[in-house]
Order: C-alpha cells, then structure tokens, then sequence
C-alpha cells in the first residue's frame, strides 16, 4: 500500500475509476488558504491563524484532494485576483485566489488523472461588498477548461476521464445568481462541532455522533476533524486522527466523504483514504 507517491494516489488506485466524487472518501484540508508559509497580521499572529503547514502546492503534492477554501473580497486592492484573500476568521492570510488557481493547474498539468474538489465557503465582504461576478468570471477564466460541468457531477471517475483529459476539478461553492450554474456545483454540507475551542474529547464525542447516521453519498459533504485551542490556535491532533480513522480499527473513513484535517502531512490520512476507496472501488 505505501508503493506510490501520494502526489498520484488516485492514478495509482485504479478501483477508484468506478466510484463518484460523493462516493469516494477523501482527504482534505481544513481552512487551505492559511498556512504557516503565508503573511499575516502582526495581531493576532500566525499561530492563531494557520491550518496548514505550507502552500496549496503542497498540500496537493502531499494529498489533499478537497481543499476547504474561505475569500475575504478587498475592493481597495489591484484589480482583478488580487481583490480575493483567504482569511481564517476574517483575519486576512497573503494568499490569493491567484495562488489558488496557478497552483491547481500547474498540479493538473504534471498529475493529469488526479481530482479536485475546491470548496468555496464562508465569502466575506471586506473593503466592500463581495464581487461574485468578478469572482465568477475569473474562476471561468482561469479553471474552465478544468471544471467539471454540474451535469456531469454524477458521474464516476472513469466516466469522467473518458470524457474529457482536462475536467478534473469540481468547484463547489454557495448558490449565488452571479455564479454560472452549469459549472459551479452546490456548496459542500459541512459537519462540524460547532464548538469554537474542540478538544480531541469534545472532537471524539462528535464523531462518534456523525457516524451514527452519516449523510449518504449522493452529495459531497465534509466532516471537520480539528481542534482548536483557545492559548494556542489550530492544534496537531495527527497521533489522534490516526487512532480514530484508521481502518483496521473503525469504519469511520469509509462513512465519510471528505475528512478535513490541519496540517495534512502528519497523519495518515491519505493511507487511510486510499485503503477504503479501494475496498469501496472493488
């Protein structure tokens, strides 16, 4: 199971071709936009803020096929991909959507056969009212031929594949009229704690309740597995996401669509994922 680079462990596990996106079990990152590389305010500070250790490249490379991205609108900056931050709380990180963008076509250019799901959430106005039909017209611009069109959502991975060799990213994001249906797919349902400082007891707790009727695998839906501290920001809980998600000791994975973790390159969550898509897949 660990023979493969976990840049290309879709490619590499080709069981996955007979499922849907809903239908698979992926990993994902929490808040991807904030990571400890990226620039912050000096108050709070980065500590507070960052979810990840290193840029949306990164995360790719080391697995994430969903990433949980948030967009503060600045209409005071350049025009353009610049007017877009990612933000943690409204606390603006230097990333922009044009990071976002360069970094998922340049990862599709050299991983043609991998998925991304980019899950667009909590849109905030900042130096004005949030442009959904600039945002719109730039993810057009610069993801179209990569988007999987809403039609096609339902469609397994093979399917997808047969028909296009670019389509390989499912943007999700809430219904707005500005925002071309035919390419941008409902918002992602999120599962979460609800708890502003979760420890790995409150996160356990939580779920354990989930998987006692998870949602099922029509739509995509994401369960956050994060905790917070309340004297130290986004907290490595990877020795406990390994002990709840592993598959030889639960079927949580395999309940789950998108498991959304901080700091992804610590646990074994990428393992787990592609361990249950394979069971799932055969």
């Amino acid at each position: 199971m660990d023979n493969y680079p976990n840049k290309n462990w879709m490619t590499a596990t080709r069981e996955v071709d007979r499922l849907t996106l809903s239908e698979l079990t992926l990993p994902g990152t929490h808040n991807a936009g904030c990571d400890w590389q990226a620039s912050y305010a000096l108050i709070p500070g980065k500590h507070w803020l960052a979810c990840q250790h290193q840029s949306f490249a990164s995360q790719l490379n080391h697995g994430s096929r969903a990433l949980d991205v948030r967009l503060c609108y600045d209409a005071g900056a350049k025009e353009g991909f610049d007017r877009f931050r990612f933000h943690h709380n409204e606390y603006l990180s230097s990333r922009t959507l044009e990071n976002l963008v360069v970094d998922v076509w340049d990862f599709l250019s050299v991983n043609p056969d991998e998925f991304i799901i980019l899950d667009f959430k909590n849109f905030k106005n900042g130096k004005g009212a949030f442009d959904f039909a600039l945002f719109n017209r730039l993810i057009v611009q610069a993801l179209g031929p990569r988007m999987i069109p809403a039609r096609n959502k339902h469609l397994t991975l093979g399917d997808l594949k047969r028909i296009s060799p670019l389509q390989r990213v499912l943007v999700c994001a809430p219904r707005y009229s500005e925002l071309d249906a035919s390419l941008f797919h409902d918002e992602v349902q999120s599962k979460w704690s609800g708890l502003s400082t979760p420890n790995v007891s409150d996160l356990r707790n939580f779920i354990t309740d989930v998987m006692s009727n998870p949602l099922g695998d029509y739509n995509n839906w994401t369960l956050s597995a994060t905790c917070y501290s309340g004297t130290g920001g986004p907290v490595d809980i990877h020795k406990d996401l390994d002990l709840m998600f592993d598959p030889q000791k639960s079927d949580w994975a395999r309940k789950c669509n998108i498991i959304n973790v901080d700091f992804i390159e610590e646990s074994q969550i990428v393992n787990f994922c592609r361990v249950v898509n394979l069971l799932k897949g055969r």
